[in-house]
Order: structure tokens, then C-alpha cells, then sequence
């Protein structure tokens, strides 16, 4: 139990662990995406001011000089500056290494096309792009790793493109530091929190396990003297013959040694020194070899049994402890059942799986009841009553079975429709 708890908490915190790393991974990468979408329209914005040319005004990052005080950077004849007004738009062409214009003319045909790294293109590559951004009409808009912005005029059309190559080889390198660096960090988290958990779960499993000590102990010093005192009683029964106080004794001596069984058997389990003998074995004869003596119990209590059980229906697992959790099954639904009520035994085979159902009519649980069904010691005040002579513990070592088995178990409930608990084992 404390490991499965230790498991589940080190799952939570590593899930958690995940999700916030991914969600770091796409902050990031998403605010550098949209800075750079915001960089290229910027600077599209820029060029198409300047009629595609980039200003010779600009700073670039290998070259962030202000001119000395009263000279003026040299300008080419006919460049215009409109669009370096602030230092910031300067700034957005400072990392900008691929551009080229293309004119049109008035039927749409490229006319002309201009680039300051015309060496990275080819004539159809050009061709093939304009064509498609006169397609497309004026505006701006991206083209694979193409940015561009488009202008019609009386004579045609002029057309801005930004290449982001050189961008998308930065995100790309960043996209794989921040993964690198979150798993990392990841993994040193999760190594610390699998340490901290086991480190706070420590008292708990030396509780658990001297509560198990205890529950040992005091069941095996618990039959002795129950054992002399149904002894006692017998022999009082064969000299003072029927008595109703004699009788009040030797029911509660059976009820106590039921209890102390039990409690013997959820502590084995507990401790692991009763393990599950896993071989395969045929589930459906197991199951009828404890509903066949089961009928007579049924008949005698005025209720009905029907099983549903075919043979040759093979499990690997351990028989004898499968045939205790049928008899579990069994005996909570006669327990339940209503007068003159039905049980029902169902077995088969789904797929990979093995399902066992154990169904009877009567009073259902409450649904907040049927939650706790499998807790040990649990009783619904319903119908978990002193009368039945239940003590809470048959469904929590039928679980303890189930889980041994890597199965599932569980229980539904609703008025007219009776009470059914659901096995599933593995094949």
C-alpha cells in the first residue's frame, strides 16, 4: 500500500514536472515566434516606405557606432530615409539578412526583381514566388519562410519579400536548448522529489508496518483464547444442555474467530508472506467447484442461485485464492439479498480478459456508500448491519486478491436493479 502510494505521488509530481516544462518550452518558443513575425512585418513595413531599398541609415549588429558628433553618414544619391525616423524602426532591420523587391507590371507579370544577396535566388525561384503573392492581391502575408508585402500602383505593383531563414535556424537552435535544458532540469527535479517523497512517507510506512505487526500479533494471541472458550462452552452445552445465555456465547465466539481469520488473512497478504502461486488453470471449473456446494446454502435460505459459468475458460493466477474471492463474492450477495431473492454467478472471457460477476437482488448501497464498500471494517448503516454478522472485511481482502492479480473490482448499485460486483483479471 505504501509503495502504490509512493508510485502514485511520484506520477502526480513527475506529470506536473511535465506539464510545466512543456508549458515553458511553448512560452518561449511562442514569444520568440511572435516577436520574429513581428520583426518581419516591421521591417516590410520599413522597406515598402523606402520603395523596397533598404536604408544605408540603418544600424546592423556589426556596426552599432553612432557617427561622431557633426558628421552625417554618407548617403547614396536618391536614398530615402522616411521610414528612420526612431531609433527603434532602425533597430528592426539589424538582424535582417535575406530581402529582394519585385516589380510588376500591369498585367501582373514580374518586371523586375532586385535583392543585395541575389546569389541565394534563381530566376524561377522568384518567379515562382511573385506569382503567387500577385495571386494572392495586395496586402501582406508569408510564403513558406517568406514574409512579404504587396502594393498595387497605376503601373503594376511592387512587392517587399523578407526571407527567414536565418530566423527559423535561431528557433530552431533555441527550441532545442530549452528542451535540452527543461529535461534536464526535469530530471534533477524528479530525482529530488523522488527522494523528498520517500523521505516523507518513511513514518508512515513504520506506522504501517507496526500497525501490521500489531494486527499479527494480537489475532494469533486472540485464538487461544477463544479456542478454550468455545471448548468451555461445548462442554457446559453437554451438561446443562440448551440454554439461550450459552447460546449468545458460542454465536459471539464464532463471529470473534470469524473476525480473527480474517484479520490473519488481510495480514499475510499484507506483509507478503502469502503470495499469489500464478499457473494456469481453468477459471470456469474453479469457480463452479464453490458454487456447486454453495446451492444447498442458498436453497436452505429460501433464495435462488444461478450460474452462468462455461469450462474451459483458462486464467493464469492462483486458484485457490481466486475460489476465496468467489466465495467472498458469494457469501456478501446471500448476506444482502433481499427474501426469496436472487443471486447470480456470471463468468467470461472478453478478449485478453476475464470477467467475473457476482450479482444479487435486494436493498442497494447508497452511491457515497459504494466508495467505501472495499475499506476495511467499512458497514453502510443501510444494510452493513450487526444483524448480518458481517465485521467489513470480506470485500477488503477480495480487493486484496483482485490487486494481487493485477485486477480490477468494483461494484454497482441501483434501486430495482439489485447489487452486481465486477471482476476483471487478466488472461
Amino acid at each position: 500500500m505504501i509503495k502504490r502510494l509512493q508510485r502514485r505521488l511520484t506520477a502526480m509530481v513527475i506529470g506536473v514536472l511535465l506539464v510545466i516544462a512543456v508549458g515553458i518550452v511553448l512560452a518561449i518558443n511562442g514569444a520568440n515566434l511572435v516577436s520574429i513575425r513581428g520583426r518581419m512585418y516591421a521591417s516590410l513595413e520599413i522597406l515598402m516606405e523606402n520603395e523596397g531599398r533598404r536604408p544605408e541609415g540603418f544600424l546592423f549588429q556589426e556596426d552599432h557606432r553612432e557617427p561622431p558628433s557633426g558628421q552625417d553618414r554618407e548617403r547614396p544619391e536618391g536614398a530615402d530615409f522616411r521610414g528612420a525616423r526612431l531609433r527603434g524602426e532602425r533597430d528592426q532591420l539589424a538582424s535582417l539578412t535575406n530581402s529582394y523587391t519585385v516589380r510588376f507590371d500591369a498585367d501582373g507579370a514580374l518586371s523586375e526583381w532586385t535583392s543585395d544577396r541575389a546569389e541565394l535566388y534563381t530566376d524561377e525561384q522568384i518567379a515562382s514566388i511573385a506569382g503567387e503573392i500577385w495571386r494572392r492581391g495586395e496586402g501582406r502575408g508569408r510564403i513558406e519562410t517568406q514574409y512579404y508585402a504587396l502594393r498595387l500602383t497605376d503601373e503594376g505593383g511592387l512587392a517587399v519579400v523578407v526571407d527567414d531563414r536565418s530566423e527559423m535556424a535561431g528557433v530552431r537552435s533555441l527550441l532545442l536548448s530549452t528542451v535540452v535544458v527543461t529535461a534536464l532540469a526535469c530530471m534533477a527535479l524528479g530525482a529530488g522529489a523522488v527522494l523528498l517523497i520517500r523521505r516523507m512517507l518513511r513514518p508512515v510506512a513504520e506506522a504501517f508496518e507496526k500497525q501490521k505487526q500489531f494486527v499479527w500479533d494480537a489475532s494469533h494471541e486472540l485464538k487461544t483464547p477463544l479456542a478454550v472458550i468455545a471448548a468451555n462452552a461445548d462442554v457446559l452445552a453437554g451438561q446443562i444442555g440448551p440454554n439461550e445465555y450459552l447460546g449468545y456465547i458460542r454465536s459471539e465466539v464464532r463471529r470473534t474467530d470469524r473476525l480473527v481469520q480474517n484479520l490473519l488473512t488481510l495480514a499475510r497478504l499484507d506483509s507478503g508472506t502469502v503470495r499469489a502461486e500464478k499457473r494456469p488453470f481453468d477459471l470456469g471449473r474453479a469457480l463452479l467447484r464453490v458454487a456447486l456446494p454453495f446451492e444447498s446454502t442458498v436453497f436452505e435460505a429460501g433464495k435462488t442461485l444461478e450460474t452462468d459459468v462455461p469450462e474451459g475458460v483458462s486464467c493464469h493466477g492462483d486458484e485457490e485464492m481466486i475460489q476465496q474471492l468467489a466465495v467472498i463474492l458469494l457469501s456478501n450477495a446471500l448476506k444482502y439479498s433481499d427474501e426469496r431473492g436472487r443471486i447470480r454467478l456470471r463468468m467470461r472471457a472478453q478478449g485478453g480478459k476475464r470477467i467475473i460477476e457476482v450479482h444479487n437482488t435486494g436493498e442497494p448501497i447508497a452511491p457515497e456508500a459504494q466508495a467505501h464498500v472495499f475499506d476495511r471494517f467499512y458497514r453502510a448503516d443501510s444494510s452493513h448491519n450487526r444483524e448480518n454478522q458481517g465485521n467489513g472485511l470480506g470485500l477488503a481482502i477480495a480487493r486484496t486478491i483482485v490487486e494481487a492479480h493485477r485486477g480490477r473490482i468494483g461494484v454497482s448499485s441501483a434501486p430495482g436493479e439489485g447489487t452486481t460486483f465486477t471482476v476483471t483479471l487478466p488472461e
